[in-house]
């Protein structure tokens, strides 16, 4: 350890003599003979490090003088202005990106919204897109202006509300039958309204729609009659009040 500590001082007390040219490499070495197969790798290592030191030194001022030409060619990189960052030179390949990454966006989702319109088209009471069901129905109303379109449209939602009702039966979904029928008693009074208004913009001409109406509330009748018999019990308190509100949509529309 002595010997150690010994070499350090010899290498700190030598290495700026020889720097300076006042003492040679083997002047030292001379010095110090009993040292010198510890001091001979020492030295040479801590005087080739002092000489490289020297090399890549940069000179005063090199640091922050390279620091501001750098971020002068940044600056210099930069598209000024919107027109120049508009219109900033891309390689083909970007600019194929560019055009169809939005397309295929776009695309994905039209096909999600209309997978999601489809599954709501086919939900009956319960689903958890039936909402959206009713909702879209009643966007087409309110964007069908001509009112014997409106009248067919009412008419269609009123037969998809007895459908909706029979496939829950199908389903034994039997606690949904009260929400079913009040959706059609719903619907019936829509379309009764739509009928009336119809008839009162133009009295003097039988509507085709009141007929068409009048066979979907008399086959709806027919098909819940023979549904009744053929059900079980629990579900006959739900059949027996659908059948009641058709029956009174039928005697309203005569």
């Amino acid at each position: 350890m002595k010997i150690e500590h010994r070499i350090d001082q010899v290498i700190n007390l030598s290495l700026p003599a020889i720097v300076n040219g006042e003492e040679t490499f083997d002047s030292i070495l001379a010095k110090y003979p009993h040292l010198a197969d510890e001091l001979r790798p020492r030295l040479e290592a801590a005087l080739w490090l002092y000489q490289a030191r020297q090399v890549v030194d940069p000179r005063p001022g090199f640091v922050s003088s390279s620091r501001k030409y750098l971020e002068t060619q940044i600056e210099s990189m930069q598209p000024h202005g919107f027109w120049r960052r508009l219109f900033k030179r891309y390689s083909p390949q970007r600019w194929v990106f560019n055009i169809v990454s939005p397309i295929i966006i776009f695309l994905l989702l039209a096909l999600v919204i209309n997978s999601a319109v489809l599954t709501a088209r086919l939900s009956i009471p319960g689903d958890p897109l039936y909402s959206t069901k009713l909702v879209i129905e009643d966007i087409q109303l309110a964007f069908t202006f001509n009112l014997a379109d409106k009248t067919d449209l009412s008419i269609s939602f009123s037969r998809e509300r007895a459908m909706e009702f029979v496939e829950l039966l199908m389903e034994g979904e039997y606690e949904y039958l009260p929400t079913a029928t009040r959706r059609m008693e719903t619907e019936i009074i829509a379309s009764l309204h739509a009928l009336e208004a119809l008839s009162s913009y133009n009295p003097d001409i039988e509507q085709p729609q009141i007929s068409s109406f009048r066979d979907t509330l008399s086959n709806e009748i027919t098909l819940l009659n023979v549904l009744i018999r053929t059900s079980p019990a629990s579900a006959l308190p739900g059949i027996e009040l659908a059948i009641q509100v058709t029956q009174s949509g039928l005697m309203a529309l005569r």
